[in-house]
């Protein structure tokens, strides 16, 4: 699972895109608009897929891709949500944010081989 993905978001407002590294299930990336996320991603036991845990702060006057208006102050974001196996295989997942919802694509980018 360790190595570096895209995620490309979509929503009623737009569209962004997320590079992130994931390394030991820990997870840290930034996206178009400069916004830096850190996290978990964590195999669920005794089930097949993931569990993410993201922590982001959302600047004001950020335009959100949700639709919703932007933020007058930071706001911070926790988020989680479920990924199934093949999560990296770019299938629609859709997620549930506090800001409205969203669709994601994500692909795994490359391996660490260094």
């Amino acid at each position: 699972m360790d190595g570096f993905y895209i995620a490309y978001l979509t929503g009623s407002g737009g569209s962004s895109m997320v590079l992130f590294a994931v390394k030991e299930g820990r997870l840290i990336g930034a996206d178009v608009g400069g916004t830096k996320y850190d996290g978990r991603l964590e195999k669920k036991p005794g089930e097949s897929g993931f569990s993410c845990h993201v922590q982001y702060t959302v600047p004001p006057g950020t335009v959100l891709i949700t639709g919703s208006g932007p933020v007058a102050t930071p706001t911070n974001v926790n988020l989680t949500f479920d990924l199934p196996e093949n999560f990296a295989e770019e299938i629609v997942v859709g997620i549930q944010t506090p800001l409205g919802p969203l669709n994601a694509t994500f692909s795994k980018l490359r391996e660490f081989d260094f």
